[in-house]
């Protein structure tokens, strides 16, 4: 998952010649088996819930080789003070021990119910599978290698009860590194309604800390659920279609620790999701503008024609946020040599941009004050 709050301005880029499909025909694209295929087994026993209450709360954990970090994201939600919940956990066939880990987890809580897919899916793909799986009306989301903070789904539901007619409710995030050490902090997402309405009405995508959302299930269901074609940014694209239904809005509190790792979204991956939050804004504008768009391909062939100073300044404006999260990973494992030449290159690729992240990501003083779990 990408943070792109604070990423390269795209508002002032004109996309006038790009349209958008109407919203409807997502409804049905995403969610269809035969696009997905009979990709997963079910494990019976502890986690069968036949016979059980329903519960409030269903949440779910796509993961794929996962085994260093997610016996701490388990144990970060069966510790929840919300405690009428299940864990639906979809193994995207990993080849490493994550799926003796959860099944071990599964016999030892019957809250816990797990799902390994045949075939390598992706994250998209297995967390539709998650959810059509899901017994509760309500949807959490949560990441393999994160760690939740107890009350993060008490306040999360809260939020939604408070307020039934937003979409999605998402948190703050502290960044921490491999061995849960917090290096940064992510005040992803808008901070109100108000500040939602202002976004949308400046054509700027909204969206929460993916990791962090929360959501109903009638809702996801009704827009389609995630691109599955999508290996990353899915949840950008899915929080902007979300978003014509409803607001999104995230409590500013960081309720989750998201972990930097090798692992994580980094190389060809993080290109791909930054060309996919351009698509979403093009969308989202010409959607305003009442204009028409395809699909993403026809977008990517639309920017492969834009004048070459447009397309450098794009990929200048990638690579700061590529090499800048690179700084981070690099500072989190202690390589001072990383940590300078990757920010360095960042700098060089986008200074303002380099200068405003540091600001809100470790020196402002909301980031000192709040930028971590406790």
């Amino acid at each position: 998952m990408i943070d792109v709050e604070e990423g390269w301005d795209t508002a002032s880029i004109s996309y006038s010649s790009i349209a958008t499909r109407a919203n409807v025909n997502w409804c049905t694209r995403y969610k269809t088996t035969a696009e997905v295929g009979p990709v997963m087994s079910v494990s019976n026993g502890p986690g069968d819930v036949s016979g059980v209450s329903i519960p409030a709360l269903s949440v779910v954990m796509p993961a794929y080789n996962a085994e260093a970090f997610i016996d701490e994201a388990i144990e970060s939600i069966l510790g929840q003070t919300f405690t009428d919940l299940e864990l639906v956990i979809v193994d995207d066939a990993s080849t490493d021990r994550t799926w003796s880990i959860i099944t071990k987890h599964a016999a030892d809580d019957p809250r816990i119910r797990v799902f390994r897919n045949e075939t390598n899916v992706g994250p998209a793909a297995s967390t539709n599978r998650g959810i059509d799986l899901a017994a509760a009306p309500l949807i959490g989301r949560m990441d393999a290698d994160d760690v939740s903070h107890p009350t993060r789904f008490e306040k999360q539901v809260n939020e939604l009860r408070a307020n039934p007619h937003y979409a999605v409710i998402g948190t703050f995030a502290s960044h921490t590194n491999e061995q849960g050490k917090i290096i940064g902090f992510s005040a992803t997402g808008p901070r109100s309604e108000a500040h939602f309405n202002m976004l949308r009405k400046a054509g700027r995508a909204t969206l929460v800390f993916g990791g962090t959302a929360l959501f109903t299930k009638e809702l996801f269901e009704r827009v389609g659920g995630f691109d599955p074609s999508l290996r990353t940014a899915e949840d950008l694209e899915l929080f902007d279609r979300m978003a014509d239904l409803g607001p999104i809005v995230t409590i500013a509190e960081p309720l989750l620790h998201y972990r930097l790792h090798p692992g994580s979204t980094v190389g060809k991956t993080f290109f791909e999701g930054r060309q996919i939050h351009r698509f979403v804004q093009a969308r989202r504008q010409a959607q305003i503008k009442g204009k028409e768009l395809t699909d993403l391909e026809e977008f990517k062939e639309w920017e492969r024609g834009r004048p070459i100073w447009v397309r450098i300044g794009i990929r200048l404006g990638d690579s700061a946020q590529y090499h800048y999260r690179k700084a981070g990973m690099a500072y989190g494992q202690g390589d001072k040599a990383g940590f300078v030449w990757n920010l360095l290159r960042a700098f060089v690729a986008n200074p303002v941009w380099v200068v405003r992240r540091l600001w809100h990501q470790r020196l402002s003083r909301t980031a000192r004050s709040e930028g971590r779990i406790g």
